[in-house]
């Protein structure tokens, strides 16, 4: 979905972060769940808020829609698969007001980045990656609980089990009461009775995890591919975070690529060019063979050739950019006598001399 952020959130296209901060909050209030059950359109709106809070809180996706003008195609740390959803939203604005209605709330546990090389058969046709990734896992000794497993957990005492504190304070203006996380036990409502000895109560250990990712054609340089589910356990009770793959380069070897389309630079000799003569283009694949085409007679410097569909596979449609193959023509920086004697006779026709703008219109 293609927005832009400014005008969601009604600020000017230089305004600092805190008249950001300060719209977000206006409308994320105005427009959020608990305050509009049922309503679809609110949570829409809230949706959107978020969203368009999310691009302009992160210099790097902020100055990438200033220069693109648009969100379409930009790479973020969301899944490249899918949107923006829901859950994303109510994380943002959790992470920016704390909890909202005073309930108990799960923290996720932290996302795992990994930086990724690629190679150019597996950017135009996909591959399926092995990752090999430190990261915390529930602790094998007490699975999870903190607790030595022979003497087990407890209810809080400071809480009583509820995993929240209120706390009620006398103003001028009569009561106000707040409900914060229990900091004896993390909001969990039980304690262990004796710290697990091998995690010493952190409840996770650092594991080794081979994981197989799909890393979709198409992809480019500075994209990141979101994985949920597969980063590091929560301390808490909390989901775990996601492996975000960062494609930090591709190898193209004989081509630049532009967009989608693939770009090979050939150079024939003066004699090819004139005459004519066969060249070998590599193609895409792991072990695609060279395609043979012809190079015409009368060819001129810098022309292109197109091969259409061979380039690399759009991201996220079906299709594939083109090869071009632009030919340029080798001029010798040394002639022996017999060449500069056949060159002079060359320069006598008419047909080498160059065409001025009154005779070539």
């Amino acid at each position: 979905m293609n927005i832009d952020p400014y005008e969601i959130l009604n600020v000017e296209r230089n305004a600092d972060e805190v008249t950001i901060k300060k719209a977000y909050r206006k409308l994320a209030l105005k427009y959020h769940p608990d305050k509009n059950p049922g309503d679809a359109e609110s949570e829409g709106k809230f949706k959107e808020v978020t969203q368009a809070y999310e691009i302009l809180r992160d210099p790097q996706k902020r100055q990438m829609f200033d220069l693109r003008g648009s969100t379409d195609g930009m790479p973020d740390m969301t899944d490249i698969f899918g949107g923006f959803g829901m859950g994303d939203a109510m994380d943002i604005f959790q992470s920016f007001f704390g909890n909202f209605n005073g309930a108990r709330r799960s923290v996720p546990g932290e996302d795992k980045i990994v930086a990724v090389n690629l190679e150019l058969h597996e950017v135009s046709l996909g591959v399926k990656r092995e990752i090999t990734i430190q990261r915390h896992e529930h602790c094998s000794h007490c699975s999870g609980s903190g607790a030595e497993p022979s003497a087990g957990i407890k209810s809080c005492g400071n809480c009583g089990g509820n995993g929240q504190v209120r706390t009620v304070r006398q103003t001028i203006l009569g009561s106000f009461q707040s409900v914060s996380e229990c900091g004896a036990c993390g909001g969990r409502g039980r304690i262990p009775v004796e710290k697990c000895s091998a995690c010493a109560g952190r409840r996770t250990e650092k594991k080794e995890k081979t994981i197989a990712v799909d890393i979709p054609p198409g992809v480019s340089e500075g994209h990141y591919i979101r994985v949920r589910g597969m980063g590091h356990y929560s301390p808490g009770d909390g989901p775990p975070g996601d492996l975000v793959l960062h494609i930090r380069s591709i190898d193209y070897g004989p081509f630049r690529r532009e967009g989608d389309n693939l770009v090979f630079n050939v150079t024939v000799s003066f004699p090819d060019a004139a005459l004519g003569t066969e060249i070998y283009v590599p193609q895409v694949g792991l072990d695609a063979e060279e395609k043979k085409i012809d190079v015409p007679g009368g060819i001129q410097p810098g022309e292109v050739m197109v091969l259409k569909r061979k380039g690399v596979s759009h991201l996220r449609r079906m299709g594939r950019g083109d090869i071009k193959v632009i030919v340029n023509v080798f001029i010798p920086e040394r002639l022996s006598r017999d060449e500069k004697k056949l060159l002079r006779k060359l320069r006598e026709s008419n047909n080498f001399q160059p065409l001025n703008s009154e005779e070539s219109t």
